[in-house]
């Protein structure tokens, strides 16, 4: 987690903490609610309710999903800045957060769940109600909480700040015009009971998605896992694979096994056709996680697709520094091989970067994905001509290895 936004300085804690009543965001959700349900049943329409069913599918999905989530957080796709702002401006019609609070909360979140040991509250781990009572009207303060540095492209952006200020004040131009054309009908149905659906379903679905339901894949030494909820997938614009996404965060794609329907992927996709966005990421195209097993046919295919074991012409012509000049991406514990020697290793044919929470090593090179023995031989052969006939010599007992392992520990 070298590159993770939160960084832990020495005396960082993500267990040690408090949770507090925070009087902003529960007044903010109470009052949202209130008028949902007595302004709702007063001017209720059916009208009012398509309303409310179109203008929230449409925040979820190009806003809390493409914009906030996809987007924002993770930068699984490429878009035009315009676009991107847009999305980010329905995702703040939400009425979580502001954007650069949102994507700090989420951070935070990641890196806690990525630990051995977090708080509850980082990890939905208290019970039903207590949950729902801290993560809608509670802010956890934590003990020394670890350092989180958001990127200027974000952080220093004009636009975003002025969303962060004002994130609250963002619903006033959609409720005017909704009180323009259908009345204070259109307003409690389309702004109220949308803000409502949308936090007190973002809580619902974090609670079940870290608690129960089926699994693909295991994250090791994590301190929770994530779920996956089938029946809710098309309510929540394929958010609801939250196994998929702990298994592959930086994947614009949710939905990866047979029927897992992916509402956002496949507007990314429709996007994509258009013009409009490029560069969509997908598990295949992501760096091999050694800390990430299989639980099934599906995470082993995914996860196969990932790191594939390459064969012998494949790092033949990889291993050609002449041919691939772009430099090889090893990532690893390097516990008991010091990073220098790997840098030797690499020569100027590579970087490694040092994950202590990594268990095996892994490498990345112009898309083609290693780990294990493989991609320390090919790290070895970049060197120089010499060091690649010797270390070649050697590959086919490394795949073959590679090979064994990997059957050895899909399960059966």
């Amino acid at each position: 987690m070298q590159h993770h936004r939160v960084q832990a300085h020495p005396s960082a804690s993500v267990v040690r903490g408090t949770v507090r009543w925070s009087p902003g965001k529960s007044l903010w959700f109470t009052g949202m609610g209130l008028i949902a349900v007595v302004g709702g049943a007063a001017t209720f329409s059916w009208t009012a309710v398509a309303v409310f069913l179109i203008a929230t599918g449409t925040v979820l999905l190009l806003g809390h999903s493409l914009g906030s989530h996809r987007k924002m957080i993770h930068d699984s796709f490429g878009c035009p800045r315009w676009l991107e702002r847009t999305l980010v401006w329905l995702g703040v019609q939400v009425g979580l957060a502001g954007p650069i609070g949102l994507l700090r909360q989420h951070e935070l979140r990641d890196f806690a769940q990525r630990l051995p040991h977090c708080h509850p509250y980082l990890r939905h781990g208290s019970g039903f109600w207590t949950d729902a009572w801290w993560q809608l009207h509670c802010e956890l303060e934590l003990d020394a909480p670890p350092d989180i540095a958001v990127e200027a492209r974000i952080a220093d952006d004009p636009f975003y700040r002025w969303l962060e200020r004002t994130w609250r004040w963002q619903q006033l131009p959609l409720a005017v015009l909704l009180l323009a054309i259908g009345g204070w009908s259109f307003v409690v149905w389309g702004v109220c009971a949308r803000i409502t659906a949308g936090v007190f379903g973002h809580w619902l679905i974090g609670y079940f998605a870290h608690n129960h339901g089926p699994m693909h894949h295991v994250v090791d030494g994590a301190a929770v896992q994530g779920h996956n909820i089938r029946w809710t997938s098309l309510l929540t614009m394929g958010e609801s694979w939250h196994n998929n996404h702990h298994a592959f965060p930086g994947s614009a794609r949710l939905g990866i096994g047979p029927g897992e329907w992916d509402p956002g992927w496949w507007a990314l996709v429709a996007l994509q056709k258009c013009g409009l966005a490029w560069n969509l990421r997908t598990p295949d195209q992501l760096l091999p996680r050694v800390e990430l097993r299989a639980l099934d046919a599906v995470g082993a295919r995914t996860g196969d697709d990932q790191g594939a074991v390459p064969t012998w012409r494949e790092l033949w012509a990889w291993s050609d520094v002449r041919r691939v000049p772009e430099p090889l991406v090893l990532r690893g514990p390097s516990v008991t091989v010091p990073a220098r020697a790997f840098a030797w290793l690499l020569g100027g044919g590579g970087n490694f970067t040092r994950d202590r929470a990594a268990q095996r090593l892994s490498g990345c090179l112009g898309g083609f994905r290693m780990s294990g023995l493989p991609a320390l031989w090919l790290a070895t052969a970049r060197r120089s001509p010499l060091h690649r006939y010797a270390a070649l010599a050697w590959l086919p007992a490394a795949t073959g290895l590679e090979s064994l392992r990997r059957f050895a520990s899909v399960p059966r």
